[in-house]
């Protein structure tokens, strides 16, 4: 309920349609968020996607194609059911699956270069290393599919679509953050083990 509380706070209802009207406090999170995930490698300039969803059910998704280390404004989509007020991200269907199925209230999609190329070959991921494995668990699913992905994070906290990217939900964009970049820093150990005689 506390996390509930902390995006009420960002704003009681969101202008709908007209004036987005995303609150500054949240538009921030979403560039800094997208920023360091650009900046560590972990998407391309126009790669992945983010949203969060507030109480009354209202997503803010970043739009389609956009710059996740650039973000404007303008690159913030605010969803209630069938409306839009922009072009909102081709994920959409697949947070909002995410968000019926796991107790989630923010998700970053990336594309882990290590992490993407070991799920080619490893169903699941297993984390060698400790911080990996304390965060993520003992192993990281790898799915194909929305069904399936969304039914790996009811209960982990993120999963790898098979050679396409992760999903991670949390409770705000920086815990969902932190499961992004561990779950590469992990599978560069588990990469960088299997070069060594």
């Amino acid at each position: 309920m506390a996390l509930a509380l902390r995006y009420y706070r960002w704003g009681r209802q969101l202008p709908f349609p007209g004036v987005m009207g995303v609150p500054a406090e949240l538009v921030r999170e979403f560039r800094e968020v997208g920023r360091l995930l650009w900046e560590a490698g972990l998407v391309s300039s126009h790669g992945g996607n983010m949203s969060v969803r507030l109480p009354d059910g209202t997503l803010v998704i970043t739009r389609h194609g956009a710059m996740l280390g650039r973000l404007g404004e303008d690159d913030l989509v605010v969803v209630r059911g069938q409306e839009a007020t922009g072009e909102p991200s081709m994920d959409t269907h697949l947070h909002e699956a995410i968000y019926a199925a796991a107790d989630a209230w923010a998700i970053v999609h990336a594309h882990p270069v290590h992490a993407v190329a070991l799920s080619l070959r490893d169903v699941p991921l297993t984390p060698q290393d400790l911080e990996g494995r304390h965060h993520l668990g003992e192993a990281v699913p790898v799915v194909a599919g929305a069904e399936a992905l969304a039914s790996a994070l009811a209960s982990a906290p993120i999963a790898l679509w098979w050679g396409h990217g992760s999903y991670a939900r949390g409770h705000d964009l920086w815990q969902a953050l932190l499961y992004t970049s561990v779950l590469e820093e992990s599978a560069r150990i588990l990469w960088l083990s299997r070069t060594i005689p």
